[in-house]
């Protein structure tokens, strides 16, 4: 997949253009000209109905039966070719908007893994909210309105092209007394129809205006009320034991409150505007009657051209109005933009940031060992936390990390493993040699256990036998008839088991080297000394560096490195 969101802040202009310039460029391209084209053939279908409207209802006065008949035949034909092309119209505009929701969730998700992200946004950038619902629902509807509103002007504009004239000729001109001079206004239902079409829109804009704002703060709350909820069922365990269900009641209801207020502003605005919009809308059906009716009496046209008048300044009309009828959905359209826009910039915001406060040098090594040499490591706000770190790990010996609690030694880990940005110094790594980095808490994919065993290389595939067997080794046997079983493993698995995962997952991919976060804490001694063993027997060339408080993994490692001689704060991370 070619990636096109590049690291560079966006407009709403340039977000939606990108696609437009993509490797779907050509079938995009050829399917809004199919939409067009049928668009255009549609509108030339309702001006053959204006002019059937008019022979119809001349043929009704006249009384003349089999004329009647014949153009009730050939309505059906007219909307038979009708129906033909707007549904063939919808169906490749809603393919197009399809292929185009695709590519752009997938550039969305790319970018937000590119470069870490996803990380970066999470632990130490405060204006992105629910990244998730921006992804999944916003990119929907931003390509869906879109679709709808480009579809609609274009339909609108065709439209006025095509019954302006008709209305400009059926009209006439229009005498206007003004004390002894006469004044004659040609195609004065064209006149009228635009001055009350443009009156309609400023007023719409005027008062629709709010809505802009108002709806994309309400998609915020919703999202805030719905992590909310996601985040109860999430720890529903601790909850409970807490016996926390009237304080997270209290948490629901304050964002439920924050939403449904925003909600009750939103009523209010749309109610106002509705005052205005359905009383133009209502005024718009009696307008051309009145001042239509005039040549209808006069004997300009006949019952079949006063349909015919009316029908083409309701056609004209409503495609004046297009502002005035699609005002909430772009209001809407404005909000979702502006949402999914601050998204993508906060990423690049982000990326800035760790970019500007990364000074760390990474070099490879050719032999096997890991060097840094004056690290120093800030925190987000610039903190100073540990300075001048220097520090040798060498191959077939295990290090233990200890220090205070906060003092920085998982942050240490993730400068070495390049995740963490706020700092400088150098920092080797031997280049020929495996890395695995083991969290306090191991992470579960979405999926069966098996491929969440393998992760992060859940496309290789390793035997049943050998993944029972290691199970089994690791105090697991009872999940050893679950490989295949899909479920929320993270929520399904208690600490101390998920942090037994992790070690299965070592043994899988053999790394030669292991930093283990705390890796053992949710275990009972027994099971850590256990651990501990099966990895030295298995996987005897691994070297092992712990972080850790229990006096008991000293026992497993050869050298003790005491952290709090780097410290310069003693701050929680």
């Amino acid at each position: 997949m070619d990636q096109h969101l590049q690291a560079q802040p966006y407009t709403t202009w340039q977000l939606i253009k990108i696609f437009w310039q993509s490797e779907h460029r050509l079938i995009a391209y050829s399917s809004l000209v199919f939409v067009l084209i049928m668009t255009m053939a549609i509108v030339g279908l309702e001006v053959a109905f204006n002019n059937w409207y008019n022979y119809f209802y001349d043929a009704l006065q006249d009384y003349d039966k089999h004329g009647a008949i014949d153009l009730l035949i050939m309505f059906v034909f007219i909307a038979t070719v009708y129906i033909v092309f707007s549904v063939y119209r919808y169906y490749v505009t809603q393919m197009l908007g399809l292929r185009w929701r695709r590519w752009l969730t997938e550039q969305f998700v790319g970018r937000w893994l590119n470069k870490k992200s996803y990380y970066y946004l999470e632990n130490f950038e405060e204006h992105t909210d629910n990244p998730d619902q921006r992804i999944q629902e916003d990119i929907g509807a931003l390509v869906s309105s879109t679709l709808d509103l480009v579809v609609g002007f274009i339909s609108s504009v065709t439209t006025i092209l095509a019954f302006i004239y008709i209305l400009w000729t059926l009209s006439g001109p229009m005498a206007i007394h003004i004390g002894s001079h006469q004044f004659h206004i040609p195609g004065y239902l064209v006149w009228v129809s635009v001055i009350y079409a443009l009156a309609g829109t400023y007023f719409t804009y005027y008062i629709g205006r709010p809505l802009v704002g108002l709806n994309f703060e309400q998609q915020r709350r919703e999202a805030d009320f719905r992590f909310a909820a996601v985040d109860l069922r999430t720890h529903s365990e601790n909850i409970a034991l807490y016996r926390g269900e009237r304080h997270q009641k209290n948490v629901l209801d304050n964002f439920l409150y924050r939403f449904l207020d925003n909600w009750y502003v939103i009523i209010l605005r749309q109610k106002l505007l509705l005052w205005f919009t359905a009383g133009y809308n209502q005024v718009s059906v009696i307008l051309p009657l009145i001042v239509a009716i005039p040549n209808y009496f006069n004997k300009v046209f006949k019952l079949g051209g006063l349909i015919q008048t009316l029908q083409a300044f309701r056609m004209i009309q409503d495609s004046l109005s297009f502002i005035v009828n699609s005002y909430p959905r772009i209001a809407e359209w404005q909000a979702i933009s502006r949402r999914l826009i601050t998204f993508i910039n906060h990423m690049y915001e982000a990326e800035q940031q760790a970019i500007a406060s990364n000074h760390f040098i990474y070099h490879q090594l050719l032999q096997d060992k890991i060097i840094t040499k004056n690290v120093t490591l800030f925190l987000p706000n610039k903190t100073l936390l540990l300075e001048n770190i220097n520090q040798e790990f060498i191959h077939g010996k295990n290090y233990l990390l200890i220090g205070a609690s906060g003092i920085g030694k998982s942050t240490y880990v993730r400068a070495i493993a390049g995740i963490w940005p706020y700092g400088s110094g150098e920092i080797s790594l031997p280049a020929s040699t495996s890395i695995m980095y083991i969290p306090q808490k191991s992470y579960m994919p979405i999926g069966t256990l098996a491929s969440a065993l393998l992760f992060p290389n859940a496309a290789h595939t390793a035997p049943e036998i050998l993944l029972k067997k290691l199970l089994t080794d690791c105090g697991l046997p009872h999940l050893t008839e679950r490989l295949h079983y899909v479920t929320a493993w993270s929520e399904q698995l208690s600490p101390g088991e998920l942090q037994r995962v992790a070690f299965v997952r070592i043994l899988l991919q053999k790394p030669k080297w292991v930093f283990m976060d705390e890796s053992t804490s949710s275990l009972d001694l027994n099971y850590e000394e256990m651990l501990y063993q099966l990895l030295k027997k298995e996987l005897p060339s691994c070297s092992i560096i712990t972080v850790g408080h229990r006096p008991s993994l000293a026992a497993f490692h050869d050298e003790k490195i005491n952290m709090a001689v780097y410290s310069v704060a003693r701050m929680a991370l």
